[in-house]
């Protein structure tokens, strides 16, 4: 009770902060699958270019690694919104468990078979021609190295390319 106002809990007011509370957990869900997609997304700010734009499940593993601690981090920093305790420590453990699934998946390439290894490396190796091209590179042995892995990567990009076609 503050100075000079009296509280008074109603079943109208406590049906309101159900709603609204309903409301933030909705609008974290969305705002979490928004950034899931925009982390998705983000991920090819690497290739060099949109020939090389070829979704694929590392990133998406890479994204949800990202999104886990920032869902966790989210629900830290705006806590006054997220007031069901019980449902935020399940929130939680559902980040932990999905930060620790994503990172095993990515460092034990789950899911990943021959057509998977190929959509994966194509960007990866854009990345490469990317950071020689654009890098100010002054040390001439690097210069030199770049100067190799580009045409090479360039090659290796185009036969797993002819190699996805045949698939």
């Amino acid at each position: 009770m503050q100075q000079g106002h009296e509280h008074h809990q109603t079943a109208g007011n406590s049906m309101d902060d159900a709603a609204m509370m309903r409301s933030h957990y909705r609008m974290l869900a969305l705002n979490l699958t928004i950034s899931l997609a925009i982390m998705y997304f983000v991920m090819f700010a690497m290739i060099n270019s949109l020939g090389e734009f070829i979704q694929n499940v590392n990133f998406f593993y890479m994204a949800l690694t990202m999104w886990a601690p920032m869902g966790s981090l989210m629900l830290l920093m705006m806590s006054g919104m997220y007031k069901n305790k019980r449902l935020n420590m399940a929130l939680h453990a559902l980040f932990a468990l999905v930060l620790v699934l994503s990172f095993l998946a990515t460092r034990q390439q789950w899911l990943v078979g021959d057509k998977q290894f190929l959509r994966s490396m194509i960007p990866h190796h854009s990345g490469a021609i990317l950071m020689c091209r654009e890098s100010s590179i002054r040390d001439a042995e690097i210069k030199r190295l770049c100067d190799e892995i580009i045409p090479a990567q360039q090659r290796e990009i185009d036969e797993m390319k002819q190699i996805m076609a045949r698939m």
